[in-house]
């Protein structure tokens, strides 16, 4: 048995339990009605309440874009793609599905992608991917579905519109290096975290602190002190810089994309999605990590602008069975099936 199944069964098993005894039969009477766990025991109540995430190796590199520029091979600026291997300008949610994947989870034939980072003009390929599929703080975790087949989504301003505040150099050079499993240093100076979060699993900038605003930033390791808006200078070999996209996680039930790559889509509020939105989905988030630490962050350049412009794509070609099984493995029980 995996872990992410027993993380599930065992949530599963103390939300439920409460309305047991300890013999696991019903109680029976007014006792029953007393103990049965009530609608705020499914609230999400932080971004590490209801979750999995899959792991996925850098796939391919090329200048498509199939949300942006559909059928339109080469027109786009260079891209970094995760997920089915087969991803083009052609791509689309059902096409992908079966194909050959850099993903963990041979289910997860999606596509995600983000701009070719460069530093001193050399491309740097990407150390890997990890997606996150979570239910958003504030909702109740039953009502949350998967994200429809061909789903597209874009995070994050091209233009140049993240957030977060800059913060001093390091004497560091780019370096080949592991797999970043932990946060920076906590006696790395000028890093502390926006919220005052405690280091939970998962995003820490997902959570107070005006972050409702942020589609995009840059950090240090999979789980930052705090998200900026250009690569910070001091990220260390076992923390090097990462980008943290988070998408929305309302969809309004009909297109699967829109003239502008946005307005089908939106975010829930205070648990709430708006009512031109109704269907509530999986909060798709992405870190995205580069051997780059210290000073030479200060000389990363994106293929699509400025970096303050970090962005990314998700075109949803996942199985639909695996994924559905996925989130009500995890999500609707309420579990933390994370790696790493």
């Amino acid at each position: 048995m995996t872990r992410r199944r027993i993380a599930a069964l065992v949530v599963a098993a103390a939300l439920l339990g409460a309305a047991c005894g300890g013999d696991g039969r019903a109680r029976d009477g007014a006792d029953a009605g007393a103990t049965e766990p009530s609608a705020d025991d499914w609230i999400a109540r932080t971004d590490s309440d209801a979750l999995f995430s899959v792991d996925c190796g850098f796939s391919h590199r090329a200048s498509d874009d199939p949300i942006v520029w559909p059928g339109a091979p080469g027109r786009s600026h260079g891209h970094e793609f995760f997920g089915s291997g087969e991803t083009d300008a052609h791509s689309t949610g059902e096409a992908l599905i079966g194909t050959a994947t850099s993903c963990r989870e041979p289910g997860d034939t999606a596509a995600y992608w983000v701009p070719t980072l460069s530093v001193d003009g050399v491309p740097v390929d990407p150390g890997g991917l990890r997606a996150y599929y979570r239910a958003a703080v504030g909702v109740d975790v039953r009502d949350v579905a998967a994200p429809p087949l061909g789903l597209a989504m874009i995070s994050g301003d091209p233009s140049g519109g993240t957030v977060g505040h800059d913060h001093g150099d390091a004497p560091e050079t780019t370096s080949e290096v592991g797999t970043p499993v932990d946060d920076a240093p906590a006696d790395e100076p000028g890093v502390e975290r926006r919220d005052g979060g405690s280091g939970a699993e998962g995003h820490d900038h997902v959570a107070a602190g005006g972050v409702d605003a942020v589609d995009a930033g840059w950090g240090c390791g999979m789980r930052p002190r705090r998200v900026v808006a250009t690569p910070p200078t001091d990220c260390v070999r076992r923390s090097p810089l990462t980008l943290h996209l988070r998408f929305p996680d309302c969809w309004d039930g009909e297109r699967l994309d829109s003239e502008d790559h946005r307005s089908h889509v939106a975010r829930s509020v205070d648990g709430a999605c708006p009512a031109t939105h109704p269907v509530l989905m999986t909060q798709v988030q992405l870190t995205v990590w580069w051997p780059v630490f210290g000073a030479a962050a200060a000389r990363v350049e994106l293929s699509s602008g400025p970096v303050e412009g970090a962005h990314g794509d998700f075109l949803n070609g996942w199985d639909p069975d695996v994924l559905a099984h996925e989130v009500e493995l995890c999500v609707h029980a309420k579990a933390n099936c994370t790696v790493g």
